[in-house]
């Protein structure tokens, strides 16, 4: 029974976050063990992101993003993948990022932490229009609290500081946004994350880890 409480539970937070509908980074406040490798599948989906020089809107990226807890509760990672958008053909998107986080000794149910991650995305627009090259810079402070009477779930909120550099003057129109999500372990080895961006992008991103 609270099993199938807990899956309740992450499943109410995901269908939230898909209602809300960046360049995505679960969990930035999360725990991991020392000495673990993982590899992640990620989907996000960006209905509107707002930019200086215009819009871009229902853009869509799919990413393997491999890591590795170099200490505890601070991860390396990569991300390589693909990233499209309306009226751009999906294009090669790349990038890293380093995530840390500290537990407050005592109040073990909360930390602290942040993410800085970086992502390149080449891409042709239609209709002859010039190519996008993009790169993206982020910053994610944030905090997270894991349930006492369900570890295996821990919300969390940030504040997001992106900023993009882009061809033909194309940069981030407002640079501070919000982010609410969860990471739910259902075992040792697996965890999900999902997760709502909201001011500079109207955004909803999902994944999944293998811990090995």
């Amino acid at each position: 029974m609270k099993r199938t409480i807990r899956y309740l539970l992450f499943a109410a937070a995901s269908l939230h976050s898909a209602a809300a509908l960046a360049m995505y980074t679960p969990n930035p406040a999360a725990r991991w063990q020392e000495g673990h490798f993982y590899l992640a599948g990620d989907f996000q989906f960006i209905g509107d992101k707002d930019l200086s020089g215009g819009q871009i809107n229902n853009i869509y990226g799919v990413y393997a993003r491999p890591g590795f807890s170099v200490a505890r509760n601070v991860v390396v990672y990569g991300r390589l993948g693909f990233q499209g958008a309306d009226s751009v053909d999906t294009g090669f998107a790349g990038g890293f990022g380093v995530q840390g986080s500290w537990v407050f000794p005592r109040q073990k149910a909360w930390a602290i932490g942040g993410a800085f991650d970086y992502l390149h995305w080449s891409a042709n627009i239609h209709h002859g229009g010039p190519d996008i090259s993009w790169n993206e810079f982020q910053f994610t402070p944030a905090v997270s609290y894991r349930v006492p009477d369900l570890p295996e779930l821990t919300p969390y909120f940030g504040i997001l500081f992106d900023i993009v550099d882009g061809r033909d003057s194309l940069s981030q129109g407002d640079p501070v946004g919000l982010l609410l999500g969860s990471n739910y372990d259902p075992s040792s080895h697996v965890r999900l994350d999902a997760q709502v961006r909201v001011v500079t992008e109207t955004a909803f991103s999902f994944s999944m880890a293998f811990v090995f």
